[in-house]
């Protein structure tokens, strides 16, 4: 996978948001810290560690069980956003906060594209020239400022969103994060570049293709 990024910033600016190509591109993490970005690679380290672990079929044990609704791919971004936040909780922000984060997995093996998430995040999909809505979350504290919907590894209890995605080579994704505005997608309009913005706010969003 590939992911091509876009921002802007319009009066309150988002945390700056780093994406992570890993694992011979089988992996994005995208993440965006609330705090200092040293603690960026220990994060991207205990995601990779465990979902390299756990699709080379090595045994690994962790606390967090697999939810039976859930694809085994989706299943292993999900523990693998689990362990980092638990991770963070119990060492860097034990006894003050030090950072949280917001953040994305996608994951892909042959047809399949498994995605968790905490934070403000939306998931499109694009095939041909219709669009799937599968994830949006964020944008109900619009009207008060511009804050953190959920971070990794500041409290006990988080929501996380896990999912997969059936994808083709001619499939898209698109991933974005808005305050204050809106992303248009028009895969009729523009193959190319099918995201627009409305309005004047301030955005983040990343085109995601296979190849």
């Amino acid at each position: 996978m590939k992911a091509e990024t876009r921002s802007a910033h319009n009066g309150l600016q988002l945390a700056q948001t780093q994406v992570y190509h890993l694992l011979d591109d089988q992996l994005i993490l995208i993440l965006r810290s609330w705090g200092s970005s040293d603690y960026n690679q220990k994060f991207v380290d205990e995601v990779t560690h465990y979902i390299s672990s756990a699709q080379a079929d090595l045994e690994v044990t962790t606390p967090f069980d697999y939810h039976e609704g859930l694809t085994s791919l989706a299943n292993r971004t999900r523990v693998s956003l689990l362990l980092a936040h638990d991770l963070f909780y119990k060492n860097d922000n034990k006894s003050e906060y030090s950072v949280g984060f917001e953040a994305m997995v996608l994951f892909t093996a042959k047809n399949e594209v498994a995605w968790s998430s905490v934070g403000r995040f939306a998931l499109h999909k694009i095939n041909g020239s219709s669009v799937s809505h599968i994830l949006q979350t964020g944008t109900d504290l619009d009207s008060e400022t511009l804050l953190p919907v959920q971070l990794l590894g500041v409290e006990r209890d988080m929501d996380l969103m896990s999912g997969s995605i059936a994808m083709t080579e001619e499939s898209k994704l698109v991933i974005s994060s808005t305050y204050n505005c809106d992303i248009a997608i028009n895969p009729e309009q523009d193959v190319q570049a099918p995201v627009s913005v409305l309005g004047n706010g301030s955005y983040w969003f990343a085109l995601v293709t296979a190849g």
